[in-house]
């Protein structure tokens, strides 16, 4: 053929034809020999179809079962001599022709690929072959028909068929079918033989297939043509004694064939590579478990579409529950999750903090999978949910400072706090996860070995799903059920979702169906499925069907000659009843260690140090033990470990791992039990002397003290030098687990770093004391022990030497004091050292001392403005304590000796004024501003003005700044300056944030004071009713678990509020029945203001208008209510007033009208500070002196000013009653179709807001119009 000359395919050629053309390719290029066996086997396939097919509807016998008896159809295209005989060509084949039976079979999808020789273990070889067959439209067969056979030689005849078909000789004549046996002693299947006789069963000698082993044709190949055709033997001659005995058989080896070509085809390169067969098994396939694969990824895609959902997998060590879970998290991946995966490690310890670590993990995947622009917006809703500068999260997840702009790094990284609780760390994950987790984000946490967790664990688990937000986390926790019982948290963590609303399920993993294992066995022995299923019952039984250990106990096989592989065979070879004799054990431990033990000493070390650390071993660990004399020789064993599959090698830090939890157990078993502390301890101090001079990261400390403190009981008997170092290192380990926020783990380690001091550290080791003291009394106090906290503290004021060393502990103990609500002695705390500081600290000031610091703090700071405060130095050190130290007891002064608040104000602002700026000088001002808005007496709203710009101007610098310590506390001063000027909804959405702030960093008494600041505001502002009754019993909730007293007061006094307005448990209807005192006696004056402010609230909206009138009486006559209080009662007093007047009650008029001009001028200046807040009060109060005057037209477009004001300001509530006192005008006018449609108008609004009570009240009275 000329070269380049074009050949047309897509003939039909028989059978005998095509495979002279195949032999004639297999000469014409070098690598044409596996090709061919492919399109061979894809003939053979399509043959057995077709005989499949045949055997149904008539008779077979053996001369249909003839090569001359196939057609093979080719595709029609064009290709040049070139591509004639290239692999391409493996696609050529169509479908195959069953001339005698008029059966044609069509190849609906190849089984093949390009460069199928080529693909890796798990390749992408050949794909599913669909074959359909239809009635071929022939003239006739020019065979003839012989007698019928049986599917036993129907097999034994096909195999003679594919033996023609791979060894390429020449088909067998048909003139000499009919004559001769079918076995002669040695005689190759090639010979000629008589096929028209029903061959003889008689007992043969060896058959050979030296023909087909000469050619290279695979093993698998031959051991099939061996299977069929021995099935005319008295007994099979394979060492397995297995004979292929239906056609069905025969089609499913050759589709397997086809289908996973590399592994089962074209074996012997992974088999034998290396010069020694190894056992091929899947690394990533899951046997028996589709049910379960499905139910995991449904549950996800739940959690994608729905919410939270949680996943429990029980089971065995060994049973696949990781392998399980790994399959799904391929598809979060896919579907553009985040997954984190966490490994409890028993040796470890340490649940919390590695959980944290875990998360902050997440960090960095988020950083790695978003853009800078959705990076952009998660930053953005981070700094709305837990504080501008992220300070809070930051020092939980560090790796949250990764998703910053690169400028903004180094500042974020430096600031810090130190009152963080285990709530804080259950609130800012939770924050977290409102973020980062979302429908087209959801994060997949996985927490394997949950038995090895702990409580702490376990809650933050619950607080992270139980959060009703449209975060997305889909939680998977695995433990090993035969280690649990039933009282273990696990089962309790269960429970509490359900009761949670969280969606739960749980799965426990048995062991695999035999049909699994033999699917195991058959893949790792590169053997037909049929061929294993003795073997595999074996292994079923002695295994239980358990993964690991049926791979353990083949790979036991192998080392103990047992399963052999045959390189002249090229297959495994095996003997049921040798193994089945075999006194083995049920225990993997036993089959692994007893293979450990034949290992070298290298190795045996290698394994036994790695133990040690756990499932996972850091690279810098074993880095530094080579460097040692003792363990030297450790990466050489770790080397061969790997080798025989003990140990793999992971991208993480340069991990080393053991490939499953039972191998760490049995290489840690090689040490013996009497041995393993002094091991640990040997291990620690190596690492010590290694790792000397270094600055060493945190797992390496974690890691080297994980071993020291195995052993404590001879570390106290060394010399204290040793002591000195152990107890370091824990300090450290105590810290690092401080700056997670893992308090229960940093007090153990600062415990035993105090056990490890000699008994005159304070004089021998001063600066290890100090510092070890000072962080175990902040764990112990972040951990609820306030007790041993407040004993630490004690010891460091009496033992530290100067007053620079004893600040941290006197804030700690003020900020103790101030948690226990002893504001009195927090006070004290701050006053004292501030004595010490050179400070004169009056005891007490007298009302008119305490307005004289007022006027001298306004003066110095009247002229204050931004760019003032910018252009300040930076203060002295020494002076920052000073200032800081005032701005902490400002802070309690508040609670405690209000009439002191005013002269700290003064002296900060003093001190700042002539010595520079600091951040707490901000504070400061702050809580001046506070003082200004919060006067007693008489309403000043300049005054309050003023306030409002200063706490303005220093809000917005101090938003740069880092105060995180006092950020809770500010955030609730500065609301009492907002509510003037700001939108009170707003100001309600601070608080919030402020509470939830307060949570997250440990400042739990500023954070509830914040919540009730919250209710209060959201109260004023026109919250929707219910919702505000949810969050009030929330508030509680928490306040309860804290056992802040004095919080809960407040917040019950709202609830109850809340419940009466909405009309619950009132007892009575609007306008029937008053009683005039309050059940509850209330002494401190905050609560009587509060008492008095909020009983005439109630009594206002339930149209008790004399009970109304006497508590904003009592509530004005108090000197303590603050101007906001005195505003609002004022607006309250006026309209109450005009509706007692309309009742007939006796209120001169010339006091009426001078309540209501008070009241309007009040809400007029007041308008000037904030339009949005008071400007629909205003209005209504004109509206009222409009109509009371007779002023119908002026009343009317007032009554319509205030209501549109109260829309545009999302009062609904003042909305409503707009419309409600328009109503009633309306109706003293007549005007009684305008009537009723405002009280329509005032009904919808009461809807909106949720008063049932104003509802029904509305209802009442429109129809009392209609019916007048």
């Amino acid at each position: 053929m000329d070269p380049g000359q074009l050949v047309e395919l897509g003939e039909t050629l028989p059978l005998q034809t095509w495979l002279k053309g195949e032999k004639q390719k297999q000469e014409h290029q070098n690598n044409g020999l596996q090709p061919s066996i492919f399109r061979k086997t894809t003939v053979a396939y399509a043959v057995a179809q077709l005989l499949r097919r045949a055997s149904t509807s008539a008779p077979l016998s053996t001369a249909k079962i003839s090569i001359d008896n196939f057609v093979v159809r080719t595709k029609k295209r064009h290709v040049s001599d070139s591509e004639l005989f290239s692999t391409s060509s493996v696609a050529d084949i169509s479908g195959i022709d069953m001339i005698s039976e008029g059966l044609s079979l069509t190849i609906i999808e190849p089984s093949f690929v390009n460069n199928v020789l080529d693909e890796g273990e798990e390749g992408g070889a050949g794909s599913f072959l669909e074959v359909s067959i239809s009635p071929l439209q022939l003239p006739g067969s020019s065979l003839s028909a012989v007698e019928q056979i049986d599917e036993r030689t129907i097999c034994h005849v096909f195999g003679l068929f594919l033996y023609q078909l791979y060894s390429n000789l020449d088909p067998i004549p048909e003139s000499v079918l009919g004559t001769g046996p079918i076995f002669k002693s040695g005689v190759q299947l090639g010979d000629a033989y008589d096929g028209a006789k029903e061959p003889a069963k008689k007992k043969t000698t060896m058959t050979t297939y030296s023909a087909l082993q000469g050619i290279n044709t695979p093993p698998s190949i031959i051991m099939l043509i061996q299977n069929l055709v021995e099935n005319e033997c008295d007994k099979p001659l394979n060492p397995q004694n297995i004979t292929c005995s239906s056609m069905k058989e025969a089609c499913d080896d050759l589709h397997l064939l086809l289908h996973q070509p590399s592994r089962f085809l074209f074996t012997r390169k992974q088999v034998e590579c290396g010069g020694s067969a190894q056992l091929q098994f899947r690394q990533n396939r899951l046997y028996g478990r589709e049910k379960e694969m499905s139910l995991l990824s449904d549950a996800f895609n739940r959690v994608a579409a729905i919410g939270n959902e949680a996943f429990f997998i029980g089971g065995f060590s060994g049973s696949g529950k990781t392998r399980l879970v790994e399959t799904v998290m391929k598809l979060v991946d896919v579907s553009g999750g985040y997954v984190i995966k966490l490994k409890f490690d028993q040796v470890k310890g340490r649940p919390l903090l590695e959980l944290i670590s875990a998360f902050n993990g997440l960090c960095s995947l988020i950083r790695q999978k978003q853009s800078p622009k959705e990076l952009e917006i998660i930053i953005s809703q981070l700094t709305e949910s837990v504080g501008s500068d992220l300070t809070v999260l930051g020092r939980l997840l560090p790796n949250v400072y990764s998703l910053l702009p690169q400028g903004q790094l180094k500042q974020a990284r430096e600031h810090g706090g130190d009152r963080m609780n285990f709530q804080s760390v259950c609130f800012i994950l939770r924050q977290f996860m409102r973020v980062v987790s979302s429908q087209s984000h959801p994060v997949m946490l996985f927490l394997d070995d949950l038995q090895w967790s702990d409580n702490t664990v376990l809650d933050v688990i619950h607080d992270i799903l139980s959060d009703k937000t449209d975060a997305r986390c889909f939680f998977v926790g695995s433990y090993r059920s035969n280690e649990v019982s039933s009282e273990h948290a696990i089962f309790g963590l269960m429970k509490d979702l359900e009761t949670s609303k969280v969606s739960t399920q749980k799965l426990i993993l048995g062991g695999m169906e035999i049909e699994d294992v033999n699917a195991l066995i058959s893949d790792a022995l590169c053997a037909f499925p049929r061929t294993t299923r003795r073997l595999s019952t074996i292994i079923h039984e002695k295994t239980q069907g358990n993964p690991f250990f049926c791979l353990e106990f083949l790979s036991s096989l192998v080392d103990h000659g047992l399963l052999r592989y045959s390189l002249r065979q090229g297959s495994w070879e095996w003997d049921v009843e040798k193994i089945g004799l075999e006194n083995t054990t049920d225990n993997v431990l036993y089959l692994l260690s007893n293979k450990m033990n034949g290992m070298t000493n290298e190795v045996q070390m290698a394994l036994k140090v790695l133990s040690c650390f756990g499932i996972k071993v850091n690279g810098n660990i074993v880095t530094y033990l080579n460097s040692t004399s003792q363990y030297s020789e450790i990466i050489a064993g770790i080397e061969d470990a790997r080798s025989c599959g003990f140990i793999s090698m992971t991208g993480e830090s340069s991990c080393y791992s053991f490939a499953h939890d039972k191998v760490r157990e049995a290489a840690y078993s090689l040490i013996p039990d009497d041995k393993k502390h002094e091991f640990h301890s040997k291990l620690g101090m190596a690492l010590i002397n290694a790792s000397k001079g270094d600055d060493l990261d945190d797992a390496v400390v974690l890691t080297i003290v994980c071993q020291l403190n195995r052993d404590l009981l001879s570390l106290k008997q060394s010399d204290s030098s040793v002591r000195i170092q152990v107890s370091s290192l824990n300090c450290k380990a105590g810290v690092i687990a401080m700056s997670r926020s893992d308090y229960e783990t940093a007090s153990h380690y600062f415990s035993i770093a105090s056990k490890m001091l000699p008994i005159d550290h304070w004089e021998s080791n001063y600066e290890l004391s100090l510092r070890l003291s000072i962080a175990t009394a902040k764990a112990a106090y972040s951990a609820g022990d306030t007790v041993k906290a407040q004993a630490v503290l004690s010891i460091i004021l009496k033992e530290a030497t100067c007053m620079e060393d004893k600040l941290d502990a006197y804030s700690l103990v003020a900020f103790i004091h101030h948690s226990q609500e002893r504001g009195e002695e927090a006070y004290t705390t701050c006053q004292d050292v501030l004595t010490q500081l050179g400070e004169e600290i009056p005891e007490c000031l007298t009302p008119e001392k305490s307005k004289a610091f007022i006027e001298e703090t306004t003066l110095l700071l009247s002229d204050l403005t931004g760019d003032s405060l910018r252009a300040m130095n930076e203060m002295d050190t020494s002076l920052q304590t000073v200032v800081k130290f005032f701005s902490f007891m400002a802070q309690f002064a508040w609670f405690a000796r209000p009439t002191l608040l005013p002269f700290c104000c003064f002296r900060v602002a003093k001190i700042t004024m002539e010595n520079g700026l600091c951040e707490h000088s901000l504070v400061g001002f702050i809580q001046f501003a506070f003082v200004l808005c919060s006067a007693n007496g008489a309403i000043q709203l300049p005054t309050v003005r003023l306030g409002c710009k200063i706490g303005k101007i220093a809000m917005s610098m101090l938003d740069q700044c880092d105060y995180s310590e006092v950020k809770t506390n500010v955030v609730l001063v500065y609301s009492y300056v907002l509510q003037y000027c700001h939108p009170i909804q707003k100001v309600g959405a601070s608080v919030a944030k402020g509470f939830e702030l307060g949570i997250a960093n440990g400042d739990t008494v500023s954070a509830f004071f914040n919540a009730v600041q919250h209710i209060r505001i959201s109260l004023l502002g026109g919250r929707r009713l219910p919702d505000l009754l949810r969050e009030t019993d929330k508030y509680l909730s928490i306040a309860g678990h804290h056992r802040n007293t004095v919080s809960k007061a407040y917040l019950s006094t709202y609830r109850q509020t809340i419940l009466t307005l909405m009309g619950i448990n009132t007892g009575v209807a609007i306008g029937q029945g008053e009683r005039r005192e309050a059940t509850e006696q209330v002494h401190d004056p905050w609560r009587t203001i509060l008492s008095n402010f909020y009983q005439a609230l109630q009594s206002f909206w339930l149209g008790h208008n004399e009970r109304c009138h006497h508590y904003i009486e009592k509530l004005l006559g108090m000197s303590q209510a603050s101007a906001h209080h005195r505003i609002l009662a004022n607006f309250y007093y006026c309209l109450n007033s005009f509706s007692l007047s309309r009742k007939g009650q006796r209120i001169k008029a010339a006091k009426l009208k001078q309540i209501s001009k008070d009241a309007l001028d009040i809400l007029r200046e007041a308008e000037e500070l904030s339009k949005w807040n008071y400007r629909n009060k205003a209005f209504l109060v004109q509206a009222e002196i409009n109509s009371n005057e007779g002023k119908i037209d002026a009343a009317e477009a007032a009554y319509g000013a205030a209501i549109t004001a109260a829309r545009a300001s999302k009062f609904v509530h003042e909305q409503g009653l707009a419309c409600e006192y328009a109503a009633f005008h309306c109706m003293r006018n007549d005007k009684f179709d305008h009537a009723v449609n405002f009280f329509h108008q005032a009904k919808l609004c009461y809807i909106e807001w949720g008063s049932s009570l104003k509802v029904e009240f509305c209802t009442r009275q429109m129809n009392e119009v209609t019916n007048s």
